[in-house]
């Protein structure tokens, strides 16, 4: 998360926006954690783990790149550095409004 933490403050200002999505866990908790680990991006409580049947999420984590229609373009199960520089090329594009190479959602290095 700290990785995730750092896109945000470097992309800020940008097309670009972090929204994690925590599954089934104590609202307090979960609040507690975010400020406690200075974590600035945005939490959506999936209380009733709809959101993780409905992308297919399996694992946790799962994260997604989606593009600004609405598309899955890139997809992470387990721990990644978010920031680093194949992942920033991937979201300058994303967020630039190129297309990515169209294999269907691909999962993200």
């Amino acid at each position: 998360m700290p990785s995730l933490e750092k896109l945000k403050q470097d992309y800020a200002g940008k097309p670009f926006e972090i929204l994690a999505v925590n599954v089934q866990e104590d609202p307090e908790d979960v609040m507690d954690f975010m400020k406690k680990n200075g974590y600035t991006f945005s939490v959506v409580l999936d209380e009733d783990a709809y959101v993780s049947y409905r992308y297919s999420v399996r694992s946790h984590p799962t994260k997604f790149l989606i593009d600004p229609s609405g598309k899955i373009v890139g997809w992470a199960r387990g721990y990644r550095e978010w920031d680093s520089v194949a992942m920033r090329m991937l979201i300058d594009k994303v967020s630039e409004g190129e297309q990515v190479a169209d294999s269907g959602s691909r999962q993200a290095n």
